[in-house]
């Protein structure tokens, strides 16, 4: 019985990612002033409507103190390289208790882990990275909480670029 739950439990997890990884894709837009080298942004997400919500508020914020950001789909987070970047935001949604394993991996290896902002939406679940040096939010995907929420990642990022700029 407690192998026939496992493995229901694994068949599962299998077919959640499957679902994960087979969603649509994040096109790469570029906005805002590429001429603003200390102002670069880099946003890494999944494709929902509340993360499109969510980053509509982040553009706005970001665009309007002149900066220049790049949205990219978290499949392409590896890939890209973030040293020109002065803050990433990172929206994922957690399954199972654990974020996308591509963005798991991506902090991992991340050295500048305080340029990282990352928020993590699911359900009942609340995974934040281990680091600490990780800025770190959950929150469900509730659509009317979508200004709040991407007004508080924007903040972050600007925090994140002034204090590059004072250092």
């Amino acid at each position: 019985m407690k192998k026939m739950i496992i493995r229901g439990e694994l068949i599962f997890l299998l077919m959640m990612s499957l679902l994960g990884c087979a969603a649509g894709t994040v096109d790469t837009i570029e906005s805002g002033d590429k001429a603003a080298r200390n102002n670069w942004v880099l946003i890494a997400t999944q494709k929902s409507d509340f993360k499109r919500a969510v980053i509509l508020e982040i553009r706005g914020i970001l665009e309007n103190n002149s900066c220049y950001i790049k949205v990219i789909d978290i499949k392409r987070l590896q890939n890209e390289n973030i040293s020109g970047f002065d803050a990433v935001i990172i929206l994922n949604k957690c399954m199972a208790g654990r974020p996308d394993p591509r963005v798991e991996s991506f902090i991992d290896n991340v050295i500048q882990k305080e340029k990282l902002i990352v928020l993590t939406t699911g359900g009942l679940d609340s995974w934040k990275p281990e680091s600490s040096r990780v800025d770190a939010i959950t929150s469900a995907s509730v659509m009317t909480d979508t200004t709040v929420i991407g007004r508080s990642l924007a903040d972050k990022a600007l925090d994140i670029i002034r204090s590059q700029q004072n250092s």
